[in-house]
């Protein structure tokens, strides 16, 4: 069979050589441009996408660099992103009172990096040992959902009064979870979860797990720079071809003596320039839920449950948080009446009202785009939008980031 490029190919070759006809240099070399496009068009680099995932990040010691931004700065400058798998309870701890890790933090997920739930003290409240939270693997118990859910909001707490962050991806504690687990994560609107097992696959519901890969800097010397340097290129390769993402983990790197004198920042710095080398524009820096975005075909942290008979109203989360410049917003009511839909400022002053009409019971679904009742763009920050029907009101919190 005679493809479409074949016969404009064959077209513009008996056009060019037709007896007599003007031109015909400039018209060859015209058609060599075509077809080299359009080969180059049907051998488009497939992109690899790279996520670096620093758990337990915390400021326990003195080795140096005792900040995260030295690290950061060295992935940015690369067109890398960071995911932080930040344990909530760290940052009220006494290590971190200076507000020093705080102030790092929030400023880093204003760059577009992210901030992951990492469980919420790291300690199992049935042994107390910190291998684990969610699930004690010491007992071979699961904690009941009232627990898990607690701790998740307890957690979530602390990361949106101390970075007004909300947190889309989850790591569990030693990666010990359960289907409970599960349950509590999408019942408070996180989607995805990095964590062992089956990857790049939707392992409940709408939970969608992208798995880790090694972790080379634990123990980061100068006698093994190079050949940890080596073995995560070949295991990268390996992992590009297999699953088409690699999460490179990095653990505790703040309180490793092999952080000291940025050793493990040189050797993350130098891993990123030879996947750049070696991959070229087939390579792409993404968070953990960037990557989840890219594989999972249908959006992430949208509405988790079809509201089909609410009992009330229910607020979705807005999708997506943060945004910029726009963002869609989703409710479900149970009973026909009188509804209203109102963006306040974190102040409590009314912004715009969206809807204020007569609504039969259903599902619906609105864009706010960032301006205000005036028609004026409303600045950064947080807003909250509320939904009103007869004596029942809920309340949700959206981070408009530019």
């Amino acid at each position: 069979m005679i493809t479409q490029h074949e016969q404009l190919t064959n077209h513009i070759t008996r056009f060019v050589k037709y007896p007599g006809f003007p031109g015909q240099n400039y018209l060859k070399h015209l058609l060599f441009l075509l077809v080299i496009f359009s080969y180059s068009s049907l051998f488009a680099v497939e992109k690899f996408y790279f996520i670096i995932r620093v758990d337990d990040i915390q400021s326990r010691t003195n080795w140096e660099p005792r900040r995260i931004t030295d690290f950061q700065e060295a992935v940015e400058s690369r067109g890398g992103k960071v995911s932080w798998a930040v344990i909530p309870h760290r940052l009220i701890e006494t290590q971190n009172s200076d507000g020093q890790l705080i102030r790092d933090l929030k400023a880093s997920a204003s760059r577009g990096h992210e901030i992951v739930l990492h469980g919420y003290n790291h300690i199992c409240p049935t042994c107390g040992q910190s291998g684990h939270e969610m699930y004690c693997s010491s007992t071979a118990t699961h904690h009941s959902y009232e627990k898990q859910a607690e701790m998740i909001r307890q957690g979530m707490d602390i990361l949106w009064d101390s970075l007004q962050v909300i947190p889309r991806s989850f790591v569990p504690p030693g990666h010990k979870a359960d289907t409970t687990t599960f349950r509590v994560l999408l019942d408070h609107d996180i989607d995805v979860i990095s964590t062992i097992g089956s990857t790049r696959d939707t392992i409940y519901e709408k939970l969608y797990n992208l798995a880790p890969n090694s972790e080379y800097t634990w123990t980061l010397s100068e006698s093994d720079y190079m050949s940890k340097l080596q073995s995560a290129l070949s295991d990268i390769e390996s992992m590009r071809q297999s699953q088409g993402y690699y999460c490179l983990l990095l653990h505790d790197p703040f309180i490793r003596q092999g952080y000291e004198n940025g050793r493990v920042i040189a050797w993350t710095a130098e891993l990123m320039d030879s996947l750049m080398n070696r991959y070229g524009r087939g390579l792409a820096f993404v968070t953990l839920s960037e990557a989840a975005e890219m594989f999972n075909p249908s959006p992430v942290n949208v509405e988790h449950a079809e509201y089909s008979n609410p009992r009330t109203p229910v607020l979705h989360p807005n999708f997506p948080n943060p945004f910029n410049p726009s963002t869609s917003l989703s409710y479900s009511i149970p009973q026909d009446g009188h509804t209203t839909l109102t963006i306040f400022d974190i102040s409590g002053k009314p912004v715009i009202r969206l809807m204020d009409t007569y609504q039969a019971a259903g599902n619906y679904s609105l864009h706010w785009d960032g301006t205000s009742a005036d028609g004026q763009l409303v600045s950064s920050g947080v807003y909250l939008f509320v939904l009103r029907q007869a004596d029942k009101t809920v309340t949700r919190k959206m981070i408009l980031m530019k």
